[in-house]
C-alpha cells in the first residue's frame, strides 16, 4: 500500500466513524504549576476546557505522584471532561513504571524526547515496553531533528518499527530548526499521533509569541493535514514565565486554530 492509498483509506475510515478533522488539545506548560500539585493541574485542565480545548498533555512531574492511587486520580481527570492525551518525559525517565503509571491514569500515549544521539534501536525497545503497558509511544522532536531538510526525523522514520514508534510532531521546533513540518506531515501522517503548535518572533525558543504573531504560521501544515485526511490531535503549546505569553495566549490561540485548521 502506498502512502497516498493509506491517506485516502484513513480519510474514508474517519468519515465512516464521523471524525473528519483533527481534535484540539492543550499542553499545560503555559500554566505556573508546581511539580506534584495535582489539584492545580486539574484546575488548569478546567480552564482549558472553558477555552474550547478537548484534551490536555503535561510533563510527568505533574502526575507521577498519583500513580499509587490511580483510580481516584483517573476519576478526577474524567470529571474535568478532557481527554488525558499523554505525559511528556526525557528518555532517562522512560521506564516501565512510568509507562504503567500513565496507562493507569488513562493516558493515550507516552511522549519521549531526546537531545541526541538518536538511536532507532533504543526507540524501538522503549516503544515495545510502552506498548506492553497499554500505551502508544510517541517520539517528540526539538529543533535539531529537523535540520538538514528534516534529516534526523526521516532517519528515525526509516529506522524504527512503524507498528511501535509514533511521532508527536512539534511543528514549532521543526520550523525553528529550519525544516519543513508540512512536508513531514504529507509523507508520514500515518505515524503522527499529535502535533504541537507554537511560533516565535526570533531565532530562539526564548522568543515565543502567540499563534499568528510569529515569523512563521501554519497554513502550509493545515493544507498538508487536509490533503492527508489526518485526524489526530493538534496541541497548543505555550511556554511559561516572563519570556513567553503563557495562559493569556490560550484563548486567542484557540481562535487561530479554528481559523487556520478549521478544528
Amino acid at each position: 500500500m502506498t502512502r497516498r492509498q493509506f491517506a485516502v483509506g484513513a480519510a474514508a475510515a474517519a468519515l465512516a466513524f464521523g471524525k473528519t478533522q483533527p481534535s484540539v488539545g492543550c499542553q499545560a506548560n503555559g500554566f505556573v504549576l508546581k511539580p506534584g500539585d495535582f489539584p492545580a493541574l486539574l484546575a488548569a485542565a478546567g480552564k482549558m476546557k472553558l477555552l474550547g480545548y478537548a484534551g490536555f498533555e503535561c510533563n510527568i512531574r505533574f502526575v507521577k505522584n498519583q500513580f499509587f492511587h490511580a483510580a481516584a486520580a483517573r476519576g478526577a481527570i474524567e470529571q474535568v471532561g478532557l481527554e488525558f492525551l499523554g505525559g511528556h518525559m526525557s528518555m532517562a525517565d522512560a521506564t516501565p513504571e512510568i509507562f504503567l503509571g500513565l496507562a493507569s491514569l488513562g493516558a493515550h500515549w507516552a511522549v519521549v524526547s531526546s537531545s541526541g544521539p538518536w538511536q532507532s534501536a533504543e526507540l524501538d525497545s522503549l516503544a515495545k515496553t510502552c506498548s506492553n503497558a497499554g500505551l502508544k509511544f510517541a517520539y517528540h522532536n526539538h529543533n535539531p531533528e529537523f535540520a538538514g531538510h528534516n534529516g534526523v526525523m526521516e532517519q528515525l522514520v526509516r529506522g524504527t518499527n512503524p507498528k511501535l514508534v509514533n511521532f508527536l510532531l512539534d511543528a514549532g521546533h521543526g520550523y525553528l530548526g529550519g525544516g519543513d513540518p508540512a512536508e513531514f506531515m504529507r509523507r508520514h501522517s500515518e505515524r503522527i499521533v499529535g502535533c504541537h503548535l507554537k511560533t516565535f518572533n526570533g531565532s530562539s525558543s526564548a522568543s515565543q509569541v502567540p499563534l499568528g504573531e510569529g515569523r512563521f504560521g501554519f497554513e502550509e501544515l493545515a493544507a498538508a493535514i487536509r490533503d492527508a485526511g489526518w485526524t489526530g490531535w493538534l496541541i497548543d503549546e505555550e511556554g511559561g514565565g516572563p519570556v513567553a505569553p503563557g495562559t493569556d495566549a490560550l484563548g486567542p490561540d484557540r481562535d487561530y486554530i479554528r481559523r487556520v485548521f478549521g478544528a
